[in-house]
């Protein structure tokens, strides 16, 4: 979501964009090889920085959706302003579905096995799992919080509130096992059974409108209040949301640790009762679980459970941590840009045309990875990397001087 091109722009909010596109740039490239360290790949199991990305391109997208939206009403009236939110919330969706199965290949190889398939086969397990990508997630969330998002502070946070109960009950009821592909009263009607969610699935709108929630309310604090004012606020609400989360994870102690030992999360069993955690137990005690980017041992893993931060479900702990986290970056760049006048060039050109970069870095991307195996050396990934950053940096930087901007 990007700023009106006639609105004077946030500085603090562009420039935590383009650090959020840096961070995916380097985590969707280096955490696919062999010798990348566990905190810049993603995990079901702890929370790692790879996991920090996701939320913070919610985050932004919440904060600008609010700030473009109260302009649009002024200026163009109510109608015609949601209006052109939900035509860019589907305008994502169907640029994400566009950009992953334009390189996913052939998902049959031959034609009677997709007209046996029919159309709801053919389409079950993608809308478990690879329609979920980042841009589609933003679409639908955008879409679905749009009825609250220009409303005042009284009626956002209980809706925030209520959706994230209401993931919590949904969990509970199936939808933990049905993202984990274990057994639940939706499979024989869905199908895919052996088809494992990504990033919240289909219901994951309900976790991530509480990052673009979280956003909007970022806004409000930046929009009526002295930057250094508005810092202290952020910083003190960051903090509380990370406490939460982590302290909700808490109750990840209560499951038994996994058997045997291992940090493969395709070992780990699902627990029986994922979401009601079990009484503690002699051989589930501790008093602490692993702080956030500190990876559990083989010997402390926990069976998966909805108070791990997993991001394959969202779970709470994950949703308050990563919202938490996502204010404390922000908070930073208003600390760097707004009081302290100071930008990132890198940052400002991916910051101000979000979308071209996220296009283009998945084109280059592919690209240069076809001359990087999986278990490329160190030196060789570090060439390839640079080699990644620069030719997208520079597609990027052209636009930006020739003042080419993707909206949608």
């Amino acid at each position: 979501m990007s700023l009106s091109a006639t609105s004077s722009r946030i500085v603090s909010l562009d420039q935590f964009r383009g650090y959020t596109i840096v961070g995916m740039i380097l985590v969707n490239f280096i955490g696919d090889f062999a010798v990348s360290p566990p905190v810049l790949q993603h995990h079901n199991t702890y929370f790692s920085y790879a996991d920090t990305i996701m939320p913070g391109f919610h985050f932004a997208v919440g904060f600008a959706l609010r700030l473009v939206l109260l302009k649009r009403i002024a200026t163009l009236g109510a109608r015609r302003a949601y209006a052109s939110v939900v035509r860019r919330g589907l305008g994502l969706v169907l640029l994400s579905t566009v950009l992953e199965f334009g390189t996913s290949g052939r998902l049959f190889s031959n034609w009677p096995g997709l007209v046996q398939a029919g159309v709801w086969g053919a389409l079950a397990g993608p809308l478990k799992c690879q329609f979920w990508e980042t841009l589609a997630i933003i679409g639908v969330t955008s879409i679905f919080v749009l009825p609250v998002i220009a409303a005042s502070i009284r009626v956002r946070i209980p809706f925030m509130i209520a959706c994230a109960g209401l993931h919590v009950l949904l969990a509970h009821l199936f939808y933990f096992n049905f993202l984990y592909a274990r057994p639940n009263w939706l499979d024989p009607i869905w199908g895919a059974q052996n088809v494992r969610g990504l990033d919240g699935g289909p219901l994951g709108f309900l976790a991530w409108s509480v990052s673009q929630i979280v956003g909007s309310l970022a806004y409000d604090c930046v929009a009526r209040r002295p930057p250094r004012s508005a810092l202290l606020r952020l910083s003190a609400w960051s903090l509380i949301l990370m406490l939460l989360g982590y302290g909700l994870s808490v109750l990840s102690l209560n499951y038994p640790r996994t058997q045997p030992p291992t940090t493969d999360e395709g070992k780990v069993m699902v627990a029986a009762s994922p979401v009601l955690p079990p009484a503690r137990s002699a051989t589930a005690a501790g008093i602490l679980p692993e702080p956030p980017f500190v990876q559990p041992t083989a010997e402390e893993q926990r069976q998966l459970n909805y108070w791990l931060m997993d991001k394959r479900v969202v779970t709470l702990p994950f949703n308050l941590f990563s919202s938490g986290f996502a204010l404390a970056v922000y908070a930073l760049f208003v600390l760097l840009s707004d009081i302290a006048g100071w930008q990132i060039g890198f940052f400002r050109t991916f910051g101000q045309n979000a979308l071209a970069a996220y296009i283009l870095h998945e084109i280059v991307g592919a690209a240069v990875r076809a001359f990087a195996p999986h278990d490329s050396p160190v030196w060789w990934v570090g060439i390839t990397f640079a080699s990644y950053v620069g030719i997208t940096y520079l597609f990027v930087r052209h636009l930006e001087k020739h003042s080419i901007y993707i909206r949608m």
